[in-house]
């Protein structure tokens, strides 16, 4: 940005002179406190100025520019004529005075209002961003709550697995009992098939009179 340029060059030439005090007390100010702005604005990107700011600076600009015109036509005219004469310009700095303040104000309103606007947005930006902090606060707390449950059910799974185990493992005791019992009895019924063989064997012999001893 060229705007500082123009406005410490028309400072300087304010400055050297010699009867700036007399003829225009104010300008000065004006230049100074525009020079203020402009460096102010200069720290800023480009893209980041507001619409009303760049036409702000685009009507400032105009003001310095007529501004330089005036200054060297005063100081051409001090070189060549008394100072006394240099109060025919008193009207011309008084309206380069008042075009500079209306500058300054032009320009100070836009950026306060871009501020604002760039307030309002940062304002908004945070609204959303708590807003999405509070749902992912809700979403955690939700999910927190399901896993909870979830831990609750697969307690409980576990619980009925292990009592299942347990009476498989009961039932398997029994069945293996019954198996021995079974085995047993199996093991007295061939005892008693085999008394019984015996028995008969002995009957039959005894019928035909030839018995073997058992």
């Amino acid at each position: 940005m060229e705007l500082i340029k123009p406005v410490q060059s028309i400072y300087s030439m304010f400055d050297k002179m010699k009867f700036n005090e007399q003829t225009c007390p104010h300008i000065l100010e004006r230049l100074k406190a525009l020079e203020n702005l402009a460096l102010f604005i200069q720290q800023k990107e480009s893209e980041q100025l507001s619409e009303d700011v760049n036409e702000a600076l685009e009507k400032l600009n105009k003001v310095l520019l007529l501004a330089d015109e005036l200054i060297q036509k005063f100081s051409e005219c001090v070189k060549v004529i008394r100072a006394g004469k240099s109060s025919d310009y008193k009207l011309e700095f008084e309206t380069l005075n008042k075009s500079l303040s209306d500058a300054f104000v032009t320009l100070s309103a836009a950026l306060h209002a871009q501020q604002g606007k760039m307030l309002d947005k940062q304002e908004t930006q945070l609204t959303e961003h708590e807003s999405m902090l509070n749902e992912q606060k809700v979403m955690l707390s939700e999910q927190k709550v399901m896993l909870k449950g979830q831990k609750k059910k697969m307690t409980e799974t576990g619980r009925k697995l292990a009592e299942q185990d347990r009476k498989m493992a009961e039932q398997d005791r029994k069945m293996a009992e019954q198996d021995r019992k079974f085995a047993e009895q199996e093991r007295k019924l061939g005892k008693l098939e085999d008394m019984l063989q015996r028995v008969e064997t002995k009957l039959v012999c005894e019928s035909i009179g030839n018995c073997p001893i058992l």
